[in-house]
């Protein structure tokens, strides 16, 4: 007629099984609510994280491709203002730099700054000799060099 409800030894509440089958049903229904709030939270953050990534190579490129055009225009001009165009040059690898510390702070550097610091160190080089009236013609092609394959990783980036 009446069932009764079974009882646990230990001395602890009686609870019948589908007391306990209510409480586990009640427990994993809120963690599947939770997980899905964390879902829900999480995703656009992610976007906005690839976002941020896709818009600081955009600005490395744009960096990276300024750098080169002033290059190209380094090897043209043949030493009349050449200090001036290295100064433009210097300053967008610098600009690369501080990008990519950027990107680091939010745990993804998209280059190794030893590159980048080699390169600004050529830089300074080029600017030396060109200030003692040494050759720089194997400088010139050495910084278009390494712009250049900076500029085919960071199409390998995207």
């Amino acid at each position: 007629m009446y069932r009764r409800y079974s009882q646990m030894g230990d001395g602890s509440m009686p609870l019948s099984q589908v007391n306990r089958n209510r409480i586990k049903n009640i427990l994993i229904m809120l963690l599947l609510i939770a997980l899905a709030v964390l879902l829900v939270i999480s995703l656009p953050l992610m976007k906005s994280r690839d976002d941020n990534r896709a818009n600081y190579i955009q600005q490395i490129q744009k960096e990276c491709k300024e750098a080169n055009n002033e290059t190209n225009a380094l090897s043209r001009t043949a030493g009349a203002d050449s200090a001036a165009i290295l100064s433009r040059i210097r300053s967008n690898v610098h600009a690369i730099r501080a990008i990519n510390s950027l990107s680091g702070a939010e745990g993804n550097r998209l280059l190794e700054d030893e590159r980048l610091l080699t390169l600004q160190n050529m830089v300074d080089q080029y600017l030396q000799y060109l200030t003692t009236g040494m050759d720089t013609g194997g400088y010139t092609t050495n910084l278009q060099n390494s712009l250049a394959e900076l500029q085919e990783l960071l199409i390998d980036l995207k």
